[in-house]
């Protein structure tokens, strides 16, 4: 899960309009009148909680949460500056439903449908009452499966939760766990601490909190932290093996187009890939890793090793057991007394970071590897597991990169359990590459600069020799 996904969610406005014409209810006080307790369900965002007023007239309706929340979030200056310049905030309220329309499927159910939006893109809404329960799923423009909404009719007490004592439960584990402590004795962690005591006494759900969190944590000089509740596990979502998250398109004879939408896929699936690239000998390959927002360390790593013609060190994790006595990376030279892995895993990973001072990625290249010219296509979604991966083919001279600047966001974050459900991700080890750069909030640069949406193009105009 990666930050600028957690964004979209906390800086959404919702909005629901249908061109349905279904069948015109005959009395304007429907069942969906009312406050609904509901909770907004994504496995980037978790499931958060919040109150919704319902109101109707005849086959339209309007919903919304509490008034004024921006003010107990933000501070009335910043608030006010929110409502001016952005349309986020209507009255302060953190989501909207506008321009709803419903239909009746029976005398037991009512349809909704329309269009779930915010600020940074458009979903589609489908959903069904049934007496005082409402669900509804949220789908892109491809049919795939952003969230799912579930409510319940009926007031309920506020604050859902105590949220003070919450907090202060993140807090401490963040403590303890966090990579470096020098970094919670900074002015910028204070001041993290500070507002976050104040709004966790005034949030009233989990919304809320959520949002606050997520507003101030993006302040500080790390990424990988965050606050949440996490939605039940799918288990067909965690069948990698049956997944598939690599695609490959012949451009050309002589040119190969890989889209890597995820490295949550297995090593096997990306060494078949390169199997077929090199059976079919093309002479340029082009690695699309736009909004990839990264994933699994073994997948990526298997990506690198298809491409490296020499053995290099793509960085090092350093834990909290390295900064509690040093306060710099270590050297290159250095890099040889620490544990390497080449073939990472997940449990190799954290045992690594929980026992070690510093844990080395290494790249070793397979066996039979692509010899030809690769270029790499990225934005300022390529995030996490992505950004070493650049930052290493780059520095070797093994790929042209193409397009934006990363994300900036490659630490190891690791989840704890707070309570009542919430988890907070902590930072526990932070990443140099091998000439000392840190990727985390500054992100790595392009060989070429161009508009993400112009890189394909610009590769195949200007960068391969018809």
């Amino acid at each position: 899960m990666t930050n600028s996904k957690i964004k979209f969610f906390f800086l959404l406005t919702i909005s629901i309009a249908t061109n349905s014409c279904g069948q015109k209810l005959t009395h304007p006080n429907h069942k969906l009148e009312g406050k609904w307790t509901v909770e907004l369900t994504n496995n980037d965002i978790g499931a958060v909680r919040t109150i919704m007023e319902f109101k109707t007239d005849s086959n339209t309706y309007i919903a919304y949460t509490r008034k004024n929340a921006d003010r107990g979030i933000l501070g009335w200056w910043t608030s006010t500056l929110g409502r001016v310049f952005t349309n986020d905030f209507k009255e302060g309220r953190l989501l909207h439903i506008v321009n709803g329309r419903i239909r009746e499927a029976n005398k037991d159910s009512i349809l909704l449908s329309g269009i779930f939006s915010s600020s940074l893109g458009n979903y589609y809404f489908n959903g069904t009452m049934k007496g005082n329960i409402l669900d509804a799923v949220l789908t892109k423009k491809n049919k795939e499966v952003y969230g799912h909404i579930h409510a319940i009719k009926g007031d309920v007490p506020t604050p859902l939760e105590n949220y003070s004592l919450i907090f202060e439960k993140a807090d401490s584990i963040t403590r303890q766990n966090i990579y470096n402590a020098a970094l919670i004795k900074t002015d910028d962690w204070k001041k993290f601490e500070e507002k976050m005591r104040i709004v966790s006494d005034k949030s009233q759900d989990d919304l809320e909190m959520v949002f606050a969190f997520f507003y101030y944590s993006q302040k500080l000089p790390f990424t990988h932290f965050a606050f949440m509740k996490m939605p039940p596990e799918d288990s067909s979502n965690n069948q990698n093996e049956t997944n598939h998250f690599v695609s490959l398109q012949e451009k050309t004879a002589q040119t190969a187009y890989i889209k890597i939408a995820s490295f949550s896929g297995s090593a096997n699936e990306m060494d078949s890939i390169f199997e077929i690239v090199n059976r079919k000998g093309y002479q340029n390959l082009i690695v699309d890793l736009r909004d990839n927002p990264g994933g699994t360390v073994e997948a990526g790593m298997a990506f690198a090793k298809n491409i490296a013609d020499k053995e290099f060190y793509g960085g090092i994790f350093l834990t909290q057991k390295w900064f509690n006595t040093h306060s710099n990376p270590p050297a290159l030279n250095e890099f040889t007394k620490f544990q390497n892995f080449t073939a990472a895993n997940f449990d190799l990973i954290i045992s690594g970071i929980h026992n070690q001072e510093a844990l080395c990625l290494k790249v070793i290249p397979n066996e039979k590897i692509y010899h030809g010219k690769v270029f790499i296509l990225t934005n300022n979604n390529t995030a996490s597991t992505c950004e070493p991966i650049v930052y290493g083919l780059k520095q070797n001279k093994l790929a042209t990169i193409v397009g934006e600047t990363t994300a900036g966001v490659m630490l190891n974050g690791e989840f704890f359990d707070v309570t009542k459900g919430f988890k907070v991700i902590v930072p526990t080890a932070d990443y140099y590459t091998s000439d000392g750069y840190r990727i985390d909030k500054k992100g790595v640069t392009p060989n070429v600069q161009t508009k993400q949406e112009t890189a394909l193009d610009y590769v195949l105009t200007n960068l391969i020799v018809k």
